[in-house]
């Protein structure tokens, strides 16, 4: 069984979900299973086919693993498929069989949405939709196609001449399909032209007919997870609009970003992917120093995408590029880890985050969307704007990606490859650029770059008020809890530490729905005790206030300009 599922660089252990397995041989005899390890199985040996059945345990409901209930099925490959050791390459056929009738909340039939092709010639085949056999070339893709059931909401359109399918899952009341599909549409066409600029060929035509967004709506949910030619969805339900409502809300602009995102993977770690991940093991850990590419480039295209599309306006892009900058900045941990490390150490680190992670680590998805604005702007300086990132896009596409499913021989980007790929794409040499901000850990020195592509960087305090304490603070029931403690802040030096429960302030009870009205009545430089619980023991601790940080950033054109990056 799987331990793990590509893109998503945790050890999962999809085995445990298993509640019970067993096999038997042709003649339905029991054949005796021993376990190897936590995610291998061996069974004795029979003569003629082994059939083996599981009971799986499927209440996971995120883009990672699998769901079911009586409204709808979902689940990713890695979550339910065990793998026939040295069978790996041979075709797989897959049956789907229908709920039992009476057993799901409503009398409408159940559809199946997948980019899994049916297969097409048997007598079984399953109907577009339709419950019955698919077919999957290999084990990889059959893990990497993953299915919804049920009765979604569904819209299909065309973009570039390849067909897309859009299905929501969950409670949507009133939501306006033609208006999401209409600006998903565009956006996919903007991407296609990136990396296919004369053919306009959508990269899912190699696997399958259509690509599948499979998106589960709740009330808060966010989150993402590529595939080959499909994407599975979290969104929350205020975010996606409803008919007749107009405008840009930033909800709907948040999950236009996520679509862009992990249709860009479509390209980026689908079919140009890191040599470490060529071919997946699964069964363990695949470290790469790479993930900044991988996800901190596409974490830049994906709202630049939204731009190029015309889905938002120049200053949106402005400012949602602002609230990166200052994501980024707001953590120390840059100052310790770079995003090859962070990269690297993606497995036991950025995917097991604590209290203490801001001041330790540095995300290889917003600092490395830096890295790569950062790369764009300094090969358009160079070349008088004649060659940019998409050069470097387009140059990975042509030797990694185009072919990857169709090669006998797929290759990765190995390891240190980069600066080599952008001289060769652009004459540019970025080696230096590579070594102080990916490699190393300064700050991509933007001010300057984007002050030369007539842009300014300004940085303002949030919020109004006029002292401020370095932490972060989380609600919890009745309490209000310090969430995390920023190195070297004032609550640092005073001794505050993640967990304590705010008692008072200056002798003022302090609660979730107070602290920012006491602080406003103090000045920097005061000095006044603060009380916590640090377990079931009073503590009190001197709280010097400190003057407003600026850590709000706003870029804006210093006269009439296209942005740089619109080219």
């Amino acid at each position: 069984m799987p331990a793990w599922i590509p893109g998503s660089y945790l050890m999962r252990e999809f085995g445990r979900q298993i509640e019970t397995l067993s096999a038997h041989d042709a003649r339905q005899r029991p054949v005796p299973l021993g376990k190897l390890d936590r995610n291998t199985w061996q069974a004795a040996p029979c003569k003629g086919p082994l059939t083996l059945t599981a009971v799986i345990y499927c209440y996971d409901l995120s883009v990672r693993g699998a769901h079911l209930d009586d409204t709808h099925g979902f689940f990713n490959g890695t979550s339910v498929f065990l793998r026939a050791h040295g069978h790996e390459h041979q075709p797989c056929l897959l049956e789907l069989v229908p709920p039992p009738a009476g057993s799901t909340r409503t009398d409408e039939p159940w559809r199946v949405h997948t980019s899994l092709p049916e297969a097409t010639g048997d007598p079984e085949a399953a109907p577009r939709h339709g419950f019955g056999l698919y077919r999957a070339p290999d084990y990889d893709a059959l893990l990497d196609h993953p299915i919804e059931m049920g009765t979604p909401q569904t819209i299909t359109f065309e973009a570039h001449g390849a067909q897309h399918e859009m299905v929501f899952s969950g409670r949507i009341p009133g939501l306006d399909l033609a208006r999401v599909a209409d600006d998903v549409r565009r956006i996919c066409e903007a991407q296609i032209a990136l990396f296919e600029p004369e053919s306009l060929r959508a990269p899912f035509l190699d696997s399958a007919d259509r690509y599948v967004f499979m998106t589960f709506v709740t009330a808060d949910g966010y989150g993402g997870l590529e595939h080959r030619a499909s994407t599975a969805l979290l969104a929350s339900r205020g975010d996606l609009p409803a008919v007749g409502q107009g405008g840009m809300t930033d909800g709907y602009r948040t999950f236009l970003g996520l679509v862009s995102h992990e249709y860009f993977h479509t390209w980026n770690v689908k079919r140009i992917k890191p040599a470490a991940f060529v071919p997946y093991d699964l069964t363990r850990e695949g470290h790469t120093r790479l993930l900044w590419v991988f996800e901190g480039f596409t974490s830049y295209y994906d709202d630049l995408m939204l731009l190029r599309s015309g889905v938002i306006e120049r200053d949106d892009y402005l400012k949602l590029l602002g609230r990166t900058v200052a994501q980024v900045h707001r953590g120390p941990g840059r100052h310790k880890q770079s995003v090859a490390d962070s990269s690297y150490d993606a497995w036991t680190r950025y995917y097991r985050q604590d209290e203490n992670s801001p001041n330790a680590l540095v995300s290889y998805y917003t600092k490395g969307s830096l890295v790569a604005l950062g790369l764009d702007l300094t090969i358009r300086q160079a070349t008088d704007n004649q060659r940019s990132l998409d050069d470097v896009m387009r140059l990975l596409w042509d030797r990694y990606g185009r072919d990857f499913y169709r090669s006998a021989a797929p290759r990765g980007v190995d390891e240190d490859a980069m600066a080599a790929l952008i001289a060769e794409a652009t004459g540019v040499d970025a080696s230096s650029f590579l070594a102080q901000y990916a490699e190393g850990c300064a700050d991509v020195p933007l001010d300057r770059l984007l002050a030369q592509a007539g842009y300014q960087l300004e940085w303002q305090a949030a919020g109004n008020l006029p002292v401020s304490v370095n932490w972060r603070t989380r609600t919890q029931g009745q309490d209000l809890l310090v969430a995390t403690v920023y190195e070297s802040g004032n609550a640092h030096r005073a001794g505050v530490s993640a967990g304590d429960v705010l008692v008072a302030l200056d002798g003022l009870r302090v609660g979730p729905g107070n602290l920012d009205a006491l602080l406003q009545r103090y000045r920097p430089g005061e000095a006044v005790p603060l009380h916590v619980f640090r377990g079931d023991v009073l503590r009190r601790f001197d709280l010097v206030f400190d003057e407003p940080v600026a850590h709000d950033c706003r870029i804006h054109p210093r006269a009439a300009t296209s942005p740089t990056t619109e080219a």
